[in-house]
């Protein structure tokens, strides 16, 4: 039965998931029709919620209770084990009879117990489609908020093995897979999910992010299929990484597998090889394959602002700035109204030696766009480079707070008093005890805590871990500044190799 809404705190009310509005988002999540869930809400204590004074969305539920429950049996309760009651049965219109035939292998006739992990039903003896739909329920639907913990760690490598081709091992081959029959009804739902995940994605935040991913997910159990919702996927967990705290492996092994299995269900889209593009190049440190990814994708669609923006990007990555600032150019022509390509614009021409014009351009876009992360982020990069501690505190501080982030926070902190009471060697020192600290548990860059050992002049330990930060591929360990290293000849050496992307990989020397 509905339940008036009880006072939550927004930590708890995050870790409910995504909130459905009515009971038509509601059956939609839920892949029924609006009596079922009725009718379940009404018999088998539904975890739904209701609003004070009615009204259009007076019932709502949120995703993660919902799932629970489901998990829970209860909605089966009564129902026979052989034949789903008639009104469980999808409504299906002629035209999708006709095509498509009798629902044999509907969803209403499979019991959530044979998703959970150990349930009664072999994952054999699932139909095909919805054995894909749950593989991918699972890739994006475990992260959360708890995205970095062990168990979701190892239940994500539980289910590598299910994803078609071993995506997450190999590259994505031709297939000659039998393609799963699914209605217009439900490829319209599919794409009208995909579209809610886009605006969600749009917005850059770590409760956009969630959202988005959520909405991808629930397409792919509508059209298992869908080229267009894995690559929504793909985009997601490479920005959950930069404006979340998903760890940087996490993030993209999830979006290559999601990326190649887009590919490989449809290898004319331009937005499937730009998602591997950006997935190869920084999660695997292939330049080589992922300026190919880039550029095929730029071929097929030559208009897509996005494909240009981050071809730039991995461009100046390579200290290619003036193929960088081209690519970039084309795309603000292409979208000027972008906020994340404005400021990637910023910290490109800062890095290709226009130092003052991309300052002024992070600053204004701070003006206009205060919430906006990116600009602060770049200018905190900047700030520390260029030595100018108070403003790296203050942007540090918003990144934090927008972010969200309890370990940069505290860095923060610490870096804030040591600076107060012992100027610039007091914040170095600082950042140097909390970041050590961190690092010893895997939630601090190696790379970042090389640029402060360079800089308080600890020349071992910084190559130590500026080697440790490539041979994970760090992605800081691209940008970050060394200048106390710059004569050293295993440092020069390591950096040509990342330049030339030459193997071997990256394997830290013995010491």
């Amino acid at each position: 039965m509905p339940t008036p809404q009880k006072d939550r705190s927004s930590s708890e009310i995050a870790d409910l998931g995504a909130r459905l509005d009515g009971w038509k988002d509601i059956a939609t999540y839920l892949g029924k029709v609006e009596r079922t869930v009725k009718r379940w809400d009404a018999d088998r204590c539904m975890p739904t919620h209701r609003v004070p004074g009615g009204g259009r969305a007076s019932v709502y539920a949120y995703t993660r209770e919902l799932h629970e429950w489901l998990k829970s049996g209860k909605a089966l309760e009564g129902d026979s084990a052989s034949e789903p009651a008639a009104d469980d049965l999808p409504e299906a219109k002629p035209a999708d009879l006709a095509q498509n035939g009798p629902a044999r292998d509907s969803e209403e006739s499979i019991s959530p117990r044979t998703l959970a992990p150990g349930g009664p039903t072999a994952p054999q003896r699932l139909p095909r489609r919805w054995l894909l739909a749950v593989c991918g329920l699972l890739l994006a639907g475990l992260i959360g908020a708890a995205a970095n913990s062990p168990g979701v760690r190892a239940a994500s490598e539980k289910i590598a093995h299910l994803l078609p081709g071993n995506l997450a091992r190999r590259p994505a081959e031709p297939s000659h897979r039998t393609a799963i029959a699914v209605s217009r009804s439900e490829k319209r739902q599919a794409h009208d999910l995909y579209l809610k995940g886009r605006f969600e994605w749009s917005q850059r935040t770590p409760d956009s992010l969630n959202r988005a991913l959520d909405y991808f997910t629930q397409a792919l159990v509508h059209d298992p299929e869908n080229a267009e919702a894995y690559v929504g996927l793909a985009d997601t967990y490479d920005l959950m990484r930069e404006y979340g705290i998903m760890q940087d492996s996490d993030a993209y092994r999830r979006a290559i597998a999601a990326a190649r299995k887009a590919v490989e269900l449809d290898d004319s889209s331009a937005e499937a090889h730009r998602a591997l593009a950006f997935a190869e190049f920084y999660g695997n440190w292939d330049f080589v394959d992922g300026e190919k990814e880039f550029r095929r994708a730029i071929a097929l669609n030559p208009t897509d602002p996005l494909t240009h923006q981050w071809y730039a990007n991995a461009m100046c990555l390579l200290k290619r700035c003036a193929e960088g600032l081209k690519e970039i150019n084309i795309a603000q022509e292409l979208d000027p109204s972008s906020l994340s390509l404005v400021a990637d614009k910023g910290q490109m021409m800062f890095v290709a030696g226009q130092r003052e014009e991309g300052i002024a351009m992070l600053k204004e876009i701070e003006r206009s766009s205060p919430e906006f992360v990116s600009p602060h982020f770049y200018r905190m990069k900047i700030a520390f480079d260029l030595r100018d501690y108070p403003t790296y505190l203050a942007e540090g501080k918003t990144v934090a707070e927008s972010k969200n982030d309890p370990v940069l926070k505290d860095i923060f902190t610490a870096a804030e008093a040591g600076y107060t009471h012992g100027g610039a060697r007091g914040l170095l020192d600082a950042l140097y005890g909390r970041q050590e600290k961190y690092y010893a548990q895997g939630r601090v860059s190696a790379a970042e805590l090389a640029q402060v050992c360079d800089r308080l002049g600890k020349r071992a330990e910084a190559l130590r871990l500026i080697e440790e930060a490539c041979a994970h591929h760090d992605t800081l360990a691209l940008v970050v500044k060394l200048p106390s290293l710059s004569d050293d000849p295993r440092y020069v050496a390591l950096m040509e190799r990342i330049r030339l992307s030459q193997p071997p990989l990256f394997v830290p020397s013995a010491r």
